[in-house]
This record gives structure tokens, sequence and C-alpha cells, in this order.
């Protein structure tokens, strides 16, 4: 007999300021998913990794939930029904209706040896979902440990999670310098489109030994160099070092947890606009590199943030805007969206160092980060490191892969080894 719910037990509790915008943008063309990855050195066992996500799943209550709406506004509301484990069928970051897998809002599945925990950015960011999947892996690293050896399976959490459930950006909010954002019109990539069902992924893996000697001989930091290189290929590969009416713009996503000491489970990210303008057919490598070193040292302050978040929630608060009901405020949220998104050309997101508890590491081989490609930002770059690799993946929904070539090439051409694996949507890449 299906379990009753008295409605009087479920809990319920508001999105965050940055989530509010998903639900209102999220369609079939555009699934504001993600995906995190970790291959492990043997098959998975999808009877096991059912029981390890039945044992995770308790502990993190904001991915409990599932996503409602009212009259006013969205909302969570706990979801006690099961989660269920699944074969990787679809392309990644694939969009999935919310009715789906008993309306939890992330899925879990698997292909071989690859655990893969795909979520809708509306439930958290990358920094709240490496911690789910950390826990989920080690716990199922346990129970094939005790399958194999018949031994007790162990209770004690494998890692530490952090599990406050709160609206970090209210928090933090003063009220104070609010800054809006860039709206001006960004130089946009445009090429003939894959099959409707196909997204392009290309995984470059990178010695992170290597890359940290590099960027430390020339004074800058992974992040800062990887976005040049960007700004720099798109410079030179699409607009074959010719000036431009528009800018390039890598928006950078930021965890902003450690400058205002937040462990929140539910978004807590900032966008970093870097911003180039090609004048000219003179630019050099340097040159970009200096113009994103000097917007990121004025960027990468929490009063930068603070004045951000200020511009952001006061919009929420004013006293006229709550009492619109929720589709004349949808109506406002799209449109601002649609101007935003239109002030961006690409996405390179570093969440950077995903680590594991000693006795877990070795039983890992690597891990990455996906992010789902759009119709305006047909390809995005998602970092992260595990071990003794960095490990860079560009997602794609076009055709020719001239800017992929042109990135992982100039890796090359400043001495660092790169290994690279595809999907098979795209074939000869160096």
């Amino acid at each position: 007999m299906a379990k009753k719910y008295n409605r009087q037990e479920i809990r319920w509790h508001r999105l965050d300021n940055t989530a509010n915008l998903f639900p209102v943008i999220t369609n079939s063309n555009y699934s504001n998913m993600y995906r995190i990855s970790m291959r492990l050195k043997s098959d998975i066992n999808p009877i096991l990794l059912q029981s390890a996500l039945d044992t995770t799943l308790p502990r993190f209550g904001s991915f409990k939930v599932r996503l409602r709406h009212g009259f006013f506004w969205y909302y969570f509301e706990s979801n006690d029904k099961p989660c269920l484990v699944s074969e990787e069928m679809s392309k990644p970051c694939a969009y999935f209706p919310r009715s789906h897998n008993n309306h939890y809002l992330f899925r879990v599945s698997y292909y071989k040896s690859r655990i893969n925990l795909e979520v809708y950015h509306v439930l958290t960011d990358g920094a709240g979902a490496v911690n789910f999947l950390r826990e989920l892996v080690c716990r199922y690293l346990d129970l094939v440990a005790a399958d194999e050896s018949d031994s007790a399976i162990p209770v004690k959490p494998a890692v530490d999670v952090f599990s406050d459930i709160e609206d970090s950006y209210n928090k933090n909010f003063t009220g104070q310098n609010p800054v809006g954002y860039n709206a001006a019109s960004a130089y946009r990539i445009r090429g003939e489109k894959m099959p409707i069902y196909t997204t392009g992924v290309i995984h470059g893996y990178v010695s992170i030994k290597e890359i940290i000697a590099y960027c430390r001989e020339h004074n800058m930091t992974i992040t800062q160099y990887l976005v040049a290189n960007v700004l720099w290929c798109i410079y030179k590969a699409n607009l074959n070092g010719q000036p431009s009416k528009k800018p390039i713009s890598v928006s950078v996503p930021v965890n902003l947890r450690p400058y205002f000491d937040s462990t929140s489970t539910m978004n807590f990210f900032s966008i970093v606009p870097i911003i180039f303008h090609p004048s000219s057919t003179e630019h050099t490598f340097e040159e970009i590199l200096k113009m994103v070193q000097d917007q990121f040292e004025k960027s990468l302050t929490r009063e930068y943030f603070e004045s951000k978040i200020a511009y952001n929630v006061s919009f929420g608060k004013k006293w006229y805007l709550r009492i619109l009901p929720l589709f004349i405020k949808n109506i406002g949220l799209k449109y601002t969206y649609v101007r935003s998104s239109h002030a961006n050309t690409i996405t390179l997101s570093n969440i950077g160092r995903i680590k594991l508890p000693d006795e877990y590491k070795d039983r890992v081989e690597s891990a990455e980060l996906v992010m789902g490609a759009t119709n305006v930002e047909a390809l995005k770059f998602a970092v992260c490191s595990y071990e003794r690799s960095l490990i860079i993946t560009v997602t794609s929904q076009l055709q020719d892969t001239y800017l992929q070539k042109a990135f992982f090439r100039k890796l090359s051409s400043d001495g660092l080894k790169v290994q690279i694996e595809t999907n098979g949507a795209n074939y000869e890449i160096l």
C-alpha cells in the first residue's frame, strides 16, 4: 500500500535569492543542470549504489526536497519518497521534468565505472554538490568493501559535511552600495549545431604539478591563466585576430562561502565577468593576461561581493514587488535574464580541488565537472582537480571544434602535456 503523507508533517523553506531565477528560465533547451562525476577503478554495482544513496540522502536536508509554487513565490517542500539510481541513458546535463524520479531535483546515474551526480541549479551550487557526491562515493566504497570482505558496514560518516539550510545572500545583505551587472551585448560564438540530443564533451587532463609550477613561474593563478587562454583563443580562432565591435566576456562563478564564513548547502556564489575589448589586430596574450589579472584583483573582494548581494537582494525586499503574483514576477525575472544573458560570451567555472579521505582516494581514478551548453552559450568550460590531474571539460552544441583545438594547443605550446578524451561527438582535437 502506498504511504500517505500528512501535510502537517511536511516541512518547507524558501529558495535562496539566486535560485528564484532558475524555475523561470528552465526548459528543454536550457536545463540549468550541471554534472559532477567520479570515476572509480571498477565497474559500478547499481544495487550497492542505491543503498549508498539511501544512506546519504537523509544527511542532506537541502537535497531531500521537491519544488512547489505558491501564489507569490516558489518554495521547497520536504520529500520523503525514494530517490532512484539509474543507468546513464541521456546526454550530460539533459533536461528532465520535475515529475521524474519522484520529483527530486537531482539524479544519480552510473556508466561503467563512473558515478554521476546531476543537479538542478535551483538546489545548490558546485560546492554543495561536491559535498553530496563525496559522501555518496565514500558510502558506496564502504559498501563495496563490506560486500567483498563480508564484514560489518561502517556507520560513521566518511567525510565532514556542511548542512546549514540558510539563504546566505539574505544573511549577508547590507543594503549599501548596490552595483548592478553589465548589460551590454557581448560577442557570441556561432556555428552549425549538433543534432538536438547530442552534446560534444571534451576532457583535457593536465598534470596539476606542472600547471601549478608554470603559473607560479609567470605570477598568475590557474584560473587567471585559463580565463586569459579562453579570451586569447576566441580572439585568434573565432575572430581571426580581428577587432570586434562587441566585447568578449567570460563569466566566472565564484564560491562566496570563504568570503562570508558561510556553511550553507544552498546556492551561495556570484558571477565575476572578465571583459576584453578586441580593438586591434596586435593584441598579445601577455596583454590579455594582465587585463584579466587587473579585473580579478578589483573583483575578488568582500566589498565587491557585498555590492552585488545588495543589488540582487534589494529587489526581493521591495514591498511593491513582494505583493505581485508569481506569474507577474516571472515575467520580470525572465526579461532580466534575457538582457543579462546576451552580455556573456562564455562561462568558465573552476570548482577547485576535490578531496577525499586517504582511505578512499586511491580507489577513485578521477573526477570531472560538466556544464550544460545552451543556445545562447554554445560552449562552456568547467574545471576541477583530483589528486595529480587538473581536468578541463569543454561542452559544446557546435559541430566545429576551432576553439577547443586552439585552447588545448595553447596549453601544449606553453609546455604542458595534455591528454584528451571525448564522448565521441567530437573526434580529432589536437
